[in-house]
């Protein structure tokens, strides 16, 4: 079964960045998140359409 959500250091590995440059696009609203408690977790099929990847 495929997450629905990305953490921040496996959205960091996808987008081929470092986790710091991740939170700036967080923070600036470029990438969409959703705060948990403590964790702040990434939408996969948003955070995947922002690269025009196709959900697999």
């Amino acid at each position: 079964m495929e997450t629905q959500s990305l953490s921040r250091k496996a959205a960091a590995q996808i987008a081929g960045v470092d986790v710091r440059t991740l939170d700036k696009g967080i923070e600036d609203g470029t990438i969409p998140s959703i705060v948990v408690g403590r964790r702040i977790l990434i939408p996969r099929a948003p955070f995947l359409a922002l690269f025009g990847a196709a959900n697999e």
